[in-house]
């Protein structure tokens, strides 16, 4: 005989595996803006404190174009097609 169903769908057995291990889930998309904002504001703030460890022309107007500058300045790789 087989064994009662704990859930009454996959969304439902989905969401309970996901309630239990929400660390294996990546950040959604609007946690990852968030944190590119914060980051932007706060190095923002830094540099108009002028108290930045980083320079000052990894600073872009928007928090994407901060990030690209980050993400080039950082990456040990570069990939040349991604800099364009």
């Amino acid at each position: 005989m087989p064994s009662p169903k704990c859930y009454e769908s996959n969304a439902e057995r989905q969401a309970a595996y996901r309630a239990r291990h929400p660390e294996l889930q990546p950040p959604t998309e609007a946690q990852l803006a968030i944190l590119a904002r914060s980051l932007h504001a706060v190095f923002a703030q830094a540099v108009a404190e002028d108290v930045s460890l980083l320079p000052v022309t990894l600073l872009g107007t928007r928090a994407d174009e901060t990030l690209r500058h980050l993400i080039r300045y950082l990456d040990p790789h570069p990939d040349p097609i991604r800099d364009r």
